[in-house]
Formats: C-alpha cells, structure tokens, sequence
C-alpha cells in the first residue's frame, strides 16, 4: 500500500515537472492595440481597447476573451492590462478590455448597484458584437478576477452560444 502510494506520489511530482518545463505555449504575433466603441441597443457606446495579433495568414480568424470592468482602462489599469492582454494576442486571441456604462472612457451612467441588470445586458451585447467582428471566428470567453471574475460568471450564467468559456476568481 504505502510503495503504490509513493509511486502515485512520484508520478504527480513527475506530472508538474512536466508541466513547469513545457511552459506556456510560445508567442506568434505580434500586437496591435485598436480603440473601439461598442454600440448599446439603447444609444450609449461602451469604450473598449482590442489586443490584436498581428502577422495572422489571410483569412486567418480569433477567437476573443473579454474582461469586462469598471476600472477605468485608459488611467491606472493600464500598465496591468498591457501585459495581461498582449500576452493572450501573442498566442492568437483578440484581447479585450471594455469599461462598464458610465465608468472610464464608456458613455452613459454607472449601474444603480454592481452587477446588475443593465450592466448584465451590456455585456451580452458586448459579446454578441465581439463574436461577428470580421476578425472573429465567433467564440468568446470572459476572465477576471474581483468584480471581472462576477462579470465572468454571471455572464457565463446568461449568454447566448457565443460564450464559451468563463473563469473567475
């Protein structure tokens, strides 16, 4: 019992070596930052920044991956976004990063309350643009930690088909 337990042991431990020496997958574009503007059905344009791989063959397509807040993109998450989302357009997705109605450099006024109805709608909106963007090849997925990582799960909860993913912390 205890020998087929420390061959499971060893096996694990063999199992993370593995992992930590292939490390993530390499890099193969290049990034271009793009403003946008993501039109509201009721008139208000949320301000987002796309992180776009570049160098991609023609007719290549993205998939994206959406982090969607409050905290002001353009001031002071700005050095923390700038490597979170290059990295994800360095190995093929379109990187966004959107500011909820009413915060940062996005139009209209901020929810009553976090999380709710309005800004859960938005980003459903904003899902569906992202996913027939003429780069896209429809799938999206949704990340964040704090108030993304909610944004993350929620919108996980109450998407149509073109969220495929959500993960939160």
């Amino acid at each position: 019992m205890l020998k087929s337990f420390c061959r499971l042991c060893g096996l694990g431990i063999l199992c993370c070596i593995a992992v930590t020496v292939e490390g993530p997958s390499p890099p193969n574009y290049q990034v271009k930052m793009q403003p946008a503007w993501i039109p509201m059905k009721y008139g208000v344009r949320l301000a987002a920044t796309l992180y776009v791989p570049q160098g991609a063959k023609p007719g290549e397509k993205f998939p994206a991956l959406l982090e969607y807040l409050p905290y002001r993109k353009d001031d002071g998450a700005a050095p923390e976004d700038y490597p979170k989302h290059t990295y994800f357009a360095r190995r093929g997705y379109v990187s966004v990063r959107v500011d909820i109605s009413g915060f940062g450099a996005s139009e209209g006024a901020p929810p009553e309350r976090e999380y709710s109805e309005q800004e859960q709608q938005d980003g459903e909106q904003v899902i569906a643009w992202l996913a027939h963007q003429s780069w896209s090849n429809g799938n999206v997925g949704m990340f964040g930690i704090s108030w993304g990582g909610f944004a993350a799960l929620r919108g996980g909860r109450r998407t149509s088909g073109n969220l495929l993913g959500a993960r939160g912390s």
